[in-house]
């Protein structure tokens, strides 16, 4: 088995199981759901076996038939007889016993594969690719009697469970879903499946978040190499370094991106109220076009 068990072989908890599967508060008079369940693969799945079926029938009629036609020659060549009445009584054969020849039934000698084989194979299918579960997983978190108070509801279970998408839907009408392939079975019995499936998705947003953050260091680092590069050849003092937690430092304090990005309308705002003092000192002087003009072109900018 390729995850963890919640329990051991001897019946005792495993200390090596993580349970992410956690619950959600309990919520009054809401103890128990009636659900359906709609899985598609199920149909796609006899779609497969339908195609391949019709794969099969043909391909094997078609590989009988090239073998059937060089037996005909060794028989003909062999005993000395005319291959050409040979073809022409085994092409009437053929026409004659077309349906039977046809005939397969590997739609029910799959099934019998399957009844004999299934546990065996998806058990080496899932240690060759590291277990990708494929069961299904539903959680029901609330019902209520308005769509504002089921909204509601889910932005606070957003804040408590930000791993997974929570959607508002109406009771008693067909909705679609988009997990993986839903395999049958009581839900119970895959917790551990779905623990493993939790496990997996948070440790690839983790991975993912490492990533991002990791080029951002990268292109910081990028911009200060060139920075030093342009000071050497201009012979400018640099006034911007980079730690090894990838922030910029500047002479006296580090420079957060967020926070100036957010105090550069700040900037700008006190920049051109002290532009207009400036000017309206400048025309107490008699400038007062040169100043309108000035201002303008300032803003443009």
């Amino acid at each position: 088995m390729s995850y963890d068990k919640k329990l051991l072989d001897d019946g005792t908890e495993n200390p090596k199981y993580i349970d992410l599967c956690d619950e959600d508060q309990s919520i009054a008079g809401q103890k128990f759901a009636c659900m359906s369940f709609v899985s598609p693969e199920k149909i796609l799945k006899k779609r497969e076996v339908y195609l391949f079926d019709q794969f099969i029938k043909n391909w094997e009629f078609s590989k009988s038939m090239e073998r059937y036609f060089d037996f005909i020659h060794f028989i003909a060549y062999k005993y000395n007889v005319k291959v050409e009445g040979l073809i022409e009584d085994f092409n009437e054969f053929v026409k004659e016993e077309s349906d039977k020849l046809k005939k397969s039934g590997i739609e029910d000698d799959y099934k019998n594969f399957l009844d004999k084989q299934e546990d065996k194979l998806n058990e080496k299918f899932g240690r060759e690719h590291a277990f990708q579960t494929s069961v299904r997983g539903l959680k029901v978190r609330g019902v209520y009697p308005s769509q504002d108070e089921a909204e509601d509801r889910c932005k606070k279970l957003r804040e408590q469970d930000p791993n997974h998408d929570i959607y508002v839907g109406p009771v008693g009408t067909w909705i679609p879903w988009d997990p993986d392939a839903y395999k049958t079975g009581r839900v119970e019995h895959m917790e551990e499946e779905l623990n493993a499936l939790h496990k997996e998705k948070m440790k690839n947003e983790e991975m993912a978040k490492k990533e991002f953050e990791e080029r951002v260091r990268d292109t910081k680092k990028k911009a200060i190499m060139e920075n030093i590069e342009k000071a050497k050849a201009s012979g400018n003092q640099l006034t911007q370094t980079i730690d090894e937690d990838g922030n910029l430092s500047g002479v006296t304090e580090n420079v957060d991106f967020d926070s100036r990005e957010v105090s550069d309308v700040e900037t700008t705002q006190l920049r051109n109220e002290l532009l207009m003092t400036s000017k309206t000192q400048e025309a107490q002087n008699g400038n007062i076009d040169m100043i309108v003009e000035d201002v303008d072109q300032d803003d443009k900018e």
